[in-house]
């Protein structure tokens, strides 16, 4: 499909909204935490129907508009996983993210792409030193203790179990991917929970690995986000944060119009709140406590995973694919066809797969 034609997407989305359904964000993140804002003015009312939609993931409601709030972004997350988790895991497996791919690989066979996502998890515990970390938990006479934010049925819990012989807490919004995790994880060190991953109960320190893969996109207070990750690390332990973002930006700009437009949309289909930079990701990490800036990577990693969003298009075209979607709801269906979106995003460089590594000095 020509690109040009690619950019029109944004309004097929809109296309599966239920009547009156919340819009997204339309434009990049502070990294401020999300409130609902009224629109208000000439200026404001002139941008909304230049856009000929309601902007920045807002609703109309009496006259004002309304973003979603942090209860319905959850929960519609929550939703979401509980719909569509089961059909990727039948296409795609137990693992829930990208794969990790030699640049410029042309990946010849659909096992290469699922070998791609065990290449992720490598990549990513070896850009955080967790190896080091584990070597120190065994020399301590102790198993490495790990929790798993965002975890999905668990494919990652479970391989870092496997791997270090670890105890493993993996953290959901969605009771089905915790409950068929639980399932898949019989036999090993391993629990999943249906809980929100940004107000844990956990004390400071309970974990030398704290690992998110995919999962910091969905979280819409990301200082917050970052500060738990921070507090359960335990001295001496490693964060891992593999996310979606969008491109870095020069001090006072934003993303174009297009840009916004094409972001907006992603997060109406996948429930997700403003996105930020892995600039800002680097920010927060510096601000937590025991977090030395020399002791936090970041790393784009975009063409590294170039090859997989049409992969997992062209497996959403089989016809075991689509008699699932006839089979699932709405919500899976609206991501489906973010598919098409998120290659969007990639190919005109408006979003970047980034890689966080940072590491708590002692005390």
């Amino acid at each position: 499909m020509p690109m040009h034609r690619l950019l029109y997407l944004p309004a097929l989305c809109q296309a599966f909204a239920p009547p009156r359904a919340p819009q997204h964000y339309w434009h990049e993140c502070s990294v401020q935490p999300v409130a609902p804002t009224v629109a208000r003015g000439r200026e404001a009312h002139r941008a909304t129907h230049r856009l000929g939609r309601v902007p920045e993931g807002r609703r109309r409601l009496g006259g004002r508009v309304q973003a979603r709030t942090d209860a319905q972004l959850k929960r519609g997350i929550g939703e979401f996983y509980d719909e569509s988790s089961g059909i990727w895991e039948e296409v795609w497996g137990e693992h829930m993210h990208h794969g990790y791919y030699r640049e410029g690989e042309k990946p010849a066979s659909f096992a290469r792409h699922v070998e791609a996502q065990d290449d992720m998890i490598e990549k990513a515990l070896e850009l955080c030193g967790a190896d080091g970390v584990a070597a120190r938990c065994r020399r301590d006479g102790r198993r490495l203790r790990v929790l798993d934010v965002g975890c999905g049925v668990g494919g990652s819990s479970r391989y870092i179990a496997r791997k270090y012989g670890a105890d493993v807490v993996g953290l959901t919004l969605s009771p089905k991917q915790a409950a068929r995790g639980n399932e898949l994880s019989q036999g090993l060190n391993v629990t999943l929970k249906a809980e929100d991953a940004t107000s844990t109960a956990f004390a400071d320190g309970s974990f030398d690995l704290v690992w998110s893969l995919e999962s910091g996109e969905h979280m819409p207070d990301k200082p917050r986000f970052v500060e738990e990750l921070a507090r359960l690390c335990a001295p001496g332990g490693a964060v891992s944060c593999v996310t979606w973002c969008h491109r870095d930006l020069e001090p006072d700009k934003r993303l174009g119009r297009v840009e916004r437009a094409v972001l907006g949309a992603i997060n109406y289909c996948y429930y997700l709140p403003k996105w930020c930079s892995g600039a800002d990701y680097r920010s927060l990490f510096g601000k937590q406590p025991g977090f030395a800036s020399s002791k936090i990577v970041v790393e784009d990693w975009t063409r590294n995973i170039a090859p997989f969003w049409p992969a997992v298009f062209r497996s959403a075209l089989r016809w075991r694919s689509l008699r699932g979607l006839m089979r699932t709801g709405i919500r899976t269906a609206r991501g489906a066809v973010a598919i098409l979106l998120m290659i969007v995003g990639y190919r005109i460089g408006t979003v970047k797969f980034v890689a966080v590594a940072a590491n708590r000095e002692f005390s």
